[in-house]
């Protein structure tokens, strides 16, 4: 069996800045989607449930019941490893793939008139034609392990474990 070399890359680019996009060096060996679907509850009315006019007391109902309240996005986990140690000591700094997730983690312009300007870019994930549906989705939460750095202090490793949520229409709150 030989290794063939990954003919599609994971990535994560912003929808409001198309030439913003960050690509796995190394496609991730998995990703998870989780989906939530929320339940509330109910309680009953009367769950002693006495009956009137001197009959026996109903029995208490035991039964759960529950109701469906609204339908949530799905949200994505993905880590990112960037490696830019080589042997023969011609290290690549890995603070720019970081950088660039950081940015679309960022509000876009916080002083700008425009409210569309003022929240962290809509993304989108994507890998491969035939695999993986595109994801629209905002970062939730990005966090970075830097676990290599060259005799300067450059980092020459780093993991980035990305959550994203999705979200086809992306609008700042109003007030």
């Amino acid at each position: 069996m030989s290794f063939e070399p990954a003919k599609a890359k994971l990535t994560i680019g912003s929808l409001d800045k198309p030439r913003l996009t960050v690509s796995a060096q190394y496609n991730p060996k998995e990703l998870t989607i989780d989906q939530s679907v929320p339940w509330k509850k109910q309680e009953p009315a009367n769950s002693t449930g006495a009956a009137g006019g001197g009959g026996k007391a109903k029995e208490p109902d035991n039964r759960m019941a529950i109701e469906f309240v609204g339908a949530e996005g799905r949200t994505m986990s993905v880590e990112m490893l960037f490696d830019g140690y080589e042997p023969e000591g011609r290290h690549v700094d890995v603070t720019a793939q970081v950088a660039t997730l950081q940015e679309m983690a960022a509000v876009i312009d916080a002083g700008s008139s425009d409210e569309k300007k003022r929240r962290p870019h809509h993304c989108v994930v994507s890998w491969g034609q035939r695999g993986l549906p595109k994801f629209e989705c905002v970062i939730e939460s990005l966090q970075t392990k830097y676990s290599m750095f060259s005799t300067d202090g450059e980092p020459l490793r780093a993991t980035c474990t990305v959550k994203l949520k999705e979200a086809k229409i992306v609008d700042k709150e109003k007030k």
